[in-house]
């Protein structure tokens, strides 16, 4: 099983608070999972109202099928006009290639956990 996964920067300029910031994350991200089926999540800049970090995963048989399906995705981001593309990179691995992290090095901070 390969995975492929795309990080996408954006800029919002015009970003005048973090409810704008959210209504912009929100329709980017329901759209690109209603028309490429893809995993998406706001990854990074939570709080700056002016940066959006988006994380896009999918999975399949055929790396250049999930390296291209997720190349539009990004140009389809792009072309959406709610931002400015600042940069983008696709990555493509085998599940079988990708190093495990060990339980005790759980990287989600405690503060974030029910404990």
């Amino acid at each position: 099983m390969l995975i492929a996964a795309a990080l996408i920067e954006l800029s919002l300029p015009d970003a005048d608070s973090l409810k704008a910031k959210r209504r912009v994350v929100r329709s980017v991200v329901d759209r690109l999972r209603r028309s490429f089926n893809v995993a998406v999540s706001e990854i990074d800049d939570h709080d700056d109202i002016r940066s959006v970090c988006l994380g896009c995963v999918t999975v399949g048989s055929d790396p250049r099928y999930i390296r291209e399906r997720l190349a539009k995705a990004i140009q389809f981001v792009d072309r959406l006009g709610l931002g400015e593309l600042v940069s983008d990179d696709v990555v493509v691995v085998r599940l079988d290639e990708v190093e495990e992290l060990p339980e005790e090095e759980d990287p989600v901070p405690g503060v974030w956990r029910d404990e």
